[in-house]
């Protein structure tokens, strides 16, 4: 392939196979694509040039917007070049239309109505591998953390779950329960919620006049889970005065509730999570290191979407799933391909969390249309350069219509926004903004759809 000076790299910010690794693979994750042959496939690509298109030699897509031969692609132990072969519609790296490139792992690609992203692998054979309610996705590192949270479960030592904000890991305590087999319940407690005067007692319970107000007993989380799962949500947030207390039921397996005489025998797994550096914690005096030598002998790491691009859609069906009785059922099928691309481009910060949130309200504004980039934030579309003219999204100079005028138009299009950008003159993106600036939200316009 022709390595010129109009190359464009692209090279995401996500950990790298080493160098060199004769081992490694490269994988081609189908995210979205109108062919439900290949649409969530995953094909593992030759170290060879191959090509990709509508009746391609190397991968066919049944994609009519597609050329026969889109495009041509060339794995190495170092990367992957990528050349757009004269396709009529053009081929997109990292947002931006691309000619030829060279992509890194986590690179994400769109082509006609197809979405692909880039995995470099390890070609490590893992068992555990299939994807779970609580853990989907089907990159190395979601089989990876489906391997430890497997490893983990059948151990009878208790767990930490370490990761930013987001990345899941109530989900991984929840899958760690199920594979434990316990017979007893999953509790959570998230521990930086809880007043620290009252700590104790919700943890380990209080018998009946303890303190004023006690005028009942309260069993406490921990014998509330027993025979089942702890789960304590934020453990670096433990207050000082009580990390010796719950050293000692890791420890003994024993539990006295506040204003108790004697101890209570207790079988519990413990799964504790946190997003901050416990050593840090210890070095400034915050955090036992006996505790948490206790708590890490069994480490699980979540790792964040942004690393991990291919799952992003996944794990989306798994915390905001489509559940309001139409087709369709994935949020790759209700994402349009420029949409898409926005969602797996974007960073993430809080992970799931700002998923959940940005998708929520990207389906209230969308109503039964498709979520196009105009019902996205607009952090998440900055990346992304839009293939048609018609989908531009610079600012119009048209005065904005009085609010009154908005819900007027709303009302007799029966909340319609494509109607009223239609009868404006405006891009929908147009209408999306004047309503934000009137004060119109997601529920106003609900209803008038629903009148």
């Amino acid at each position: 392939m022709d390595r010129d000076s109009t190359t464009t790299t692209i090279t995401p910010d996500l950990p790298k196979v080493p160098p060199g690794s004769s081992s490694m693979v490269w994988r081609l994750h189908v995210v979205k694509c109108p062919d439900p042959a290949h649409a969530g496939r995953v094909v593992r690509m030759p170290m060879a040039p191959w090509t990709v298109g509508r009746k391609a030699a190397g991968l066919q897509l049944d994609d009519p917007a597609l050329s026969r031969d889109q495009l041509l692609v060339h794995p190495d132990l170092s990367g992957v070049w990528l050349r757009d072969l004269d396709s009529r519609n053009g081929t997109w790296a990292g947002g931006q239309p691309v000619r030829q490139a060279r992509l890194g792992d986590g690179a994400v690609v769109r082509l006609g109505g197809t979405v692909l992203v880039l995995e470099a692998d390890a070609g490590t054979a893992l068992q555990y591998a299939d994807p779970t309610p609580n853990l989907p996705g089907r990159t190395e590192r979601a089989r990876l953390t489906r391997f430890d949270v497997a490893l983990a479960a059948e151990q009878p030592l208790h767990v930490l779950l370490v990761g930013e904000t987001g990345t899941g890991k109530e989900h991984a305590a929840a899958e760690i329960h199920r594979l434990s087999r316990r017979t007893g319940p999953i509790v959570r407690m998230n521990v930086a919620a809880v007043p620290s005067e009252l700590f104790e007692s919700e943890l380990f319970g209080h018998v009946a006049g303890a303190f004023t107000g006690a005028t009942a007993a309260r069993m406490g989380r921990v014998r509330e889970a027993n025979h089942g799962t702890l789960v304590l949500d934020e453990i670096g947030d433990l207050p000082a005065h009580l990390q010796p207390k719950l050293l000692r039921v890791l420890e003994e397996n024993l539990v006295r509730p506040v204003g108790g005489s004697a101890d209570l025998r207790v079988d519990v797994r413990f799964v504790a999570s946190t997003n901050a550096d416990l050593e840090t914690l210890v070095r400034e005096g915050r955090f036992r290191r006996d505790l948490l030598a206790r708590l890490r002998s069994n480490t699980v790491h979540l790792t964040p979407l942004r690393d991990r691009r291919a799952d992003v859609l996944e794990f989306a069906d798994v915390v905001l799933p489509l559940v309001d009785g139409r087709p369709p059922k994935m949020w790759a099928d209700r994402l349009t391909t420029e949409a898409a691309e926005a969602v797996l481009l974007h960073n993430w910060l809080d992970n799931l969390r700002s998923l959940r949130g940005a998708l929520s309200r990207a389906r209230a504004l969308a109503g039964r249309d498709p979520v196009g980039l105009e019902h996205l934030p607009d952090d998440l579309i900055r990346k992304v350069a839009v293939a048609r003219p018609e989908a531009t999204l610079t600012p119009t100079e048209a005065r904005r219509p009085p609010p009154a005028h908005l819900r007027d138009a709303l009302r007799r299009h029966h909340g319609r926004v494509e109607a009223l950008a239609h009868e404006f003159g405006v891009h929908r993106r147009q209408v999306y903004r004047w309503l934000t600036y009137a004060g119109i939200g997601a529920d106003e316009i609900e209803g008038f759809r629903a009148g």
